[in-house]
């Protein structure tokens, strides 16, 4: 699907905004020329291509293909409100919990170890202050007294970093049982 959408937005970007501005500057037969000014040709180009490329990212962001339109959403709030990290969403299911993150910082242990104690769900309830995170292979791995409570799973993009913490539900609630 990604493969697709790319081929077909390179497609629109570069092809359609070309043909409507000299459908507009020259006509329909290239026999008249309607806009004289350079300046006027490439001001009209460069509309269409903006035009094409809000609506290739809204059809990607709508197709659930990566990196579209809600990363490029999430690239600025990160930067207009000099934060760290923005919470995407959290979803449950019956083996696991996950939290995903946007960010443009360089993940490591004490940037992943912070955003821990700022998410509430596993870190107050669960008392988690002996957390340990190390990398393995791609994943960083959550050990908690020598067992494993999740991993964080990082997908690198060009402008912004997507990870996920993936925590097991029955580690995390047998521990949430304990401090009750």
């Amino acid at each position: 699907m990604k493969i697709c959408y790319i081929v077909v937005s390179a497609f629109l970007i570069i092809f359609y905004p070309r043909q409507l501005t000299h459908l507009m500057c020259f006509g329909r037969h290239r026999d008249k020329n309607i806009v004289k000014s350079k300046a006027a040709y490439w001001g009209i180009y460069l509309f269409w291509t903006i035009i094409f490329l809000i609506g290739c990212l809204m059809m990607g962001s709508a197709m659930k293909v990566n990196s579209t339109m809600d990363k490029l959403v999430y690239y600025f709030i990160l930067g207009s409100d000099n934060r760290d990290c923005v919470e995407l969403g959290s979803e449950e299911n019956d083996e696991a919990c996950i939290s995903t993150y946007y960010t443009r910082k360089e993940i490591n242990e004490s940037f992943l170890f912070e955003v821990v104690q700022k998410h509430e769900y596993a870190y107050e309830m669960c008392q988690l202050q002996e957390l340990i995170i190390k990398k393995q292979d791609e994943r960083w791995i959550l050990y908690l007294n020598d067992e494993v409570m999740g991993y964080v799973e990082v997908k690198k993009g060009f402008l912004i970093k997507e990870f996920c913490f993936v925590w097991d539900r029955q580690k995390i609630d047998q521990r949430r049982q304990l401090y009750e």
